[in-house]
């Protein structure tokens, strides 16, 4: 059977609520801006500590609305090369300049030392990204860089739902945090995002923005350029029945992440990225470092081809090496040196809550014949 990278859980019960309160939705013929939507977010605000979460239509919105409201209209952002680049989009779509820092070997996070080279007089702010569902030990360091040169700090939070640092959550960390319920992520809407923010004023704004600009609930007047982007009450029914699970489904893949730990302790050529004690890992992926010279990318071939276990990458090539960026930006190789040994050895293994001990084990056992078999040949 196929081991698959990721899944979205939902328990026969949580079926059931969901399609029984979707069915009064659509009866009701209230799919926007109802009692639903209001329910997802003052749950969100309160399971991630802030006063306030908005509901958005995806990660990228959310993050635009964010830096919108910032105004980083000719001014420059710093952010993780180790990013989606929707990440970076979110920057230019709200008229700044995405920088590319680069990343700390064992975190995969933002680098203090390279976000400061990467200050200018022309930074407003930075976007702190907890990939995986890391968050960076280096977390205070980087809140103070900030604070010392008057910089704002948001978090992209897409992968991080759950995740703890010092006992406080993802999202709560900074002014902003930003999440994703894309289908793959530790909770889904089946699309969607949300801002979470203690600020009153980003509150005001996002809400009107994500409906054209509207004031007090009227499309007849509106005070600024906004857009179509809301959460209906459909995705918000399910976006809420995944948060009642979230602590579960957090703690299960903790589970997992550990045997995976075991197992792989004695794999030749496969390296785990540690955690700090300070922190709990949202483990929206599992990523390894695999030791040269054996091949990542011939790995995840025979693992997929042959073996029918579904692998990726969190992310090679890294933005500032995207075609588009490169063309824009005039970034090269070079530019973000670990992340550029790093992330071509990086390989992300499978991560679910459906997935169980035994297709761990399966898993780790394929990993480590293919790696002897790569080895005896290399020896031959």
């Amino acid at each position: 059977m196929r081991i698959k990278g990721a899944h979205p859980a939902f328990s026969e019960g949580e079926i059931a609520s969901i399609t029984g309160e979707i069915a009064e939705v659509l009866r009701s013929g209230r799919l926007i801006l109802g009692s639903r939507t209001e329910r997802f977010e003052a749950a969100f605000a309160e399971y991630v500590g802030t006063r306030h979460a908005i509901a958005v239509n995806s990660a990228t919105t959310a993050l635009q609305i964010t830096l919108q409201y910032l105004d980083v209209r000719d001014r420059e952002v710093v952010l993780p090369t180790n990013t989606f680049l929707a990440t970076a989009n979110a920057v230019l779509y709200a008229g700044g300049r995405p920088v590319f820092g680069d990343i700390e070997p064992q975190s995969l996070a933002l680098c203090p030392d390279s976000l400061i080279r990467n200050i200018t007089p022309r930074t407003k702010g930075v976007i702190l990204v907890h990939l995986a569902g890391f968050i960076s030990p280096h977390l205070e360091d980087i809140q103070q860089i900030c604070r010392d040169r008057r910089l704002f700090l948001i978090e992209d939070a897409s992968h991080a739902h759950g995740a703890l640092y010092k006992g406080s959550k993802a999202g709560s960390l900074s002014f902003a945090g930003c999440f994703s319920f894309y289908p793959t992520k530790v909770m889904t809407a089946a699309l969607g995002g949300m801002i979470t923010t203690n600020d009153a004023a980003l509150d005001r704004y996002a809400r009107s923005l994500r409906h054209h600009g509207q004031t007090d609930r009227t499309l007849d007047v509106l005070t600024r350029f906004g857009n179509d982007w809301l959460l209906d009450e459909v995705r918000s029914v399910i976006g809420y029945h995944q948060l009642r699970g979230l602590e579960n489904a957090v703690l299960r893949r903790n589970a997992l992440a550990r045997r995976y730990t075991e197992r792989l302790k004695d794999v030749k050529g496969i390296q785990v990225f540690e955690v700090a004690p300070h922190i709990r890992h949202a483990y929206y992926k599992f990523p390894v470092s695999v030791d040269p010279p054996i091949s990542r990318d011939h790995l995840m071939r025979r693992l997929n081809e042959e073996h029918d276990v579904e692998t990726g990458v969190l992310y090679d090539p890294p933005c500032h090496l995207q075609p588009i960026v490169m063309e824009t930006f005039g970034t090269k190789p070079g530019d973000c040196p670990v992340s550029e040994s790093i992330l071509r050895r990086e390989l992300c293994l499978p991560m679910h809550v459906s997935l169980t001990e035994e297709d761990v084990d399966r898993v780790v056992g394929i990993l480590s014949a293919e790696i002897d078999l790569r080895m005896d040949m290399a020896v031959a």
